[in-house]
């Protein structure tokens, strides 16, 4: 019964767009627990006695807070399901290390290191440079940028395929950046590979992986001087959206009608499926808070006077 309501949920649930990868996962082994225990519907004690199971903190209270969303969908037709407490596995809200905010001038320090790559007659320092400029410029998450095809890209811009809620999306390109992967694409065209991908690896002629890249991301950075944010040693790739997302805030309109809009310009280019996820960035950065804050008050000191 339990393990039909899990396949039901997750085939409703990836309908709206979600993979659940985790999620499918987690609810499959919380089934076959429940089931050890002879239990055909999702009691209280046995979700809290499998999500203490977790490794971390933050491990249970993902996995109890999964089984939770669970329930509520159940009890909408069938109250024999227990609720659940979500409250039981507090952590600090300050476990979540802030992003690391590139500037221009790292992230041209790190490109220009990019060509000093080995081999360097190889296509590798063009295709990292490239690649990471990408990330850069257009705010693209490393997995969206590692499936992009030849096909994918056209005079202008890009066309996401395969995004994190399955939802495509173009995205127009500034004129520099459209012509550094008009350059990049004339070198790719010279690279025998059976594969179509645009982002390849330049020994076996495969596509690039994200542990590949991240390594090779990482030794570029520190090679620059430029390490991680809060408490990580190392900065990530995924610093590189988030850096993107500030400044495209940080040169948004002064007042709050202006930062609205910009916002939800922005949701829709990352490739948000919710502007609440977009918000984050001002919250998670308090620099960026300030300097909106400020703006708005030499805007209405102005408007005042």
């Amino acid at each position: 019964m339990l393990s039909r309501a899990v396949e039901d949920y997750l085939a409703l649930r990836r309908a709206l767009g979600f993979k659940l990868i985790d999620t499918a996962e987690l609810l499959r082994s919380f089934v076959a627990f429940a089931a050890a225990r002879g239990e055909g519907s999702v009691q209280a004690r046995t979700a809290i006695a499998w999500a203490a199971r977790g490794t971390s903190i933050q491990r249970r209270r993902r996995r109890l807070r999964t089984i939770a969303l669970f329930v509520e969908h159940l009890r909408a037709e069938d109250a024999s399901h227990e609720p659940i407490p979500t409250n039981l596995f507090p952590c600090r809200a300050s476990s979540r290390h802030p992003p690391r905010i590139f500037s221009l001038e790292e992230i041209e320090r790190v490109l220009a290191l990019s060509a000093s790559l080995w081999p360097t007659d190889s296509t590798r320092p063009i295709t990292y440079r490239t690649l990471l400029g990408l990330l850069f410029t257009t705010g693209m998450r490393i997995g969206e940028a590692l499936r992009l095809r030849v096909d994918d890209v056209d005079a202008s811009g890009l066309t996401i395929r395969q995004t994190k809620f399955c939802k495509s999306r173009w995205l127009p390109l500034h004129v520099s950046t459209a012509e550094a992967l008009q350059h990049y694409l004339a070198t790719r065209r010279g690279v025998i590979s059976q594969s179509n991908r645009l982002f390849l690896s330049w020994r076996r002629r495969r596509p690039l992986g994200a542990e590949q890249v991240l390594r090779t991301f990482q030794a570029l950075c520190a090679e620059a001087g430029l390490d991680g944010a809060g408490g990580r040693r190392k900065p990530r790739l995924h610093d590189l959206r988030h850096s993107f997302a500030v400044h495209a805030l940080r040169r948004c309109g002064v007042g709050r009608d202006a930062v609205e809009r910009h916002m939800l310009a922005l949701s829709t280019y990352l490739g948000h499926v919710s502007v609440t996820s977009t918000y984050w960035y001002l919250e998670q950065t308090p620099q960026l808070m300030r300097d909106i804050a400020d703006a708005c008050d030499v805007w209405q000191c102005g408007a005042l006077s």
